[in-house]
């Protein structure tokens, strides 16, 4: 036969002290694990922002090479279009039609530098901005960011003019084979172009009874002054910008052992 012994049920109750410690000890190991995990993802998300920021160190490099070679070209067209007035001031456009063709080529180029916007579109969406540890450094990214998009809406303005005031003319008026190769293959020297490659004997004008040259070089004149405006109020901030960036990114990145 069995026998079927009762637990023993103490009915002796902590003191109130130890439930203190034991809720004391839980909420600092909660805390500590919270603590710690915050650390943890702020290290990495750190570790990530410093990786998005020297990939934008890259761009804006790239980015100073692309306003110093795109303002060279557009310099070179400012200086075509003086030639060009200069020609029509004395009267002597007709005599002139190798540099017309040369200088009308270039001048309808389409030469505006756009930034390139992969890292720095990364670098905004992520999130990664907020853990850049330089306030100047995250002011000077959303400028230039802002400047950039200055830049796209006068690329519109600019080409939009081209295509509507300019094409059209060459098209009409200028000789295919010989526009095409005079429009790159010359240099300025004292004012004058000099053109590099052959010129045919009989170079012309198309339908030069149906062209109104003074009309013609208001639309040219017209199209200098919108990029002057640009150079000015759009390029030069955003080079300068560009500049100013690729100094503050490369001291951040030296300072973090990151370069």
């Amino acid at each position: 036969m069995e026998v079927h012994h009762h637990p023993h049920i103490s009915k002796h109750t902590k003191p109130w002290k130890e439930y203190l410690l034991e809720g004391l000890m839980i909420f600092i190991a909660v805390t500590l694990g919270y603590a710690a995990e915050n650390m943890r993802e702020h290290y990495v998300e750190t570790r990530k922002a410093l990786i998005s920021a020297k990939n934008l160190y890259v761009d804006i490099i790239n980015d100073s090479i692309g306003f110093a070679t795109s303002n060279g070209r557009r310099g070179k067209q400012d200086s075509c279009f003086k030639i060009v007035y200069a020609v029509y001031r004395n009267n002597k456009l007709d005599k002139e039609i190798p540099t017309i063709y040369a200088a009308h080529g270039f001048i309808a180029l389409r030469s505006l530098y756009q930034i390139n916007t992969l890292a720095l579109d990364e670098i905004k969406n992520s999130g990664s901005l907020r853990f850049l540890e330089s306030d100047k450094l995250k002011a000077a990214i959303q400028k230039y960011a802002s400047l950039g998009m200055g830049l796209k809406l006068r690329e519109q303005r600019e080409f939009g003019y081209i295509d509507r005031m300019i094409d059209p003319i060459s098209t009409k008026n200028f000789e295919y084979n010989f526009y095409k190769d005079a429009n790159d293959n010359f240099f300025i020297e004292k004012n004058k172009i000099v053109i590099t490659t052959p010129i045919p004997a009989n170079l012309k004008i198309m339908k030069k009874d149906q062209l109104d040259w003074d009309n013609y070089i208001a639309i040219l004149g017209m199209l200098h002054i919108i990029r002057e405006s640009t150079d000015r109020l759009f390029i030069e901030p955003a080079q300068q910008q560009c500049y100013e960036l690729l100094i503050l990114l490369r001291n951040y990145l030296i300072k973090h052992d990151a370069l």
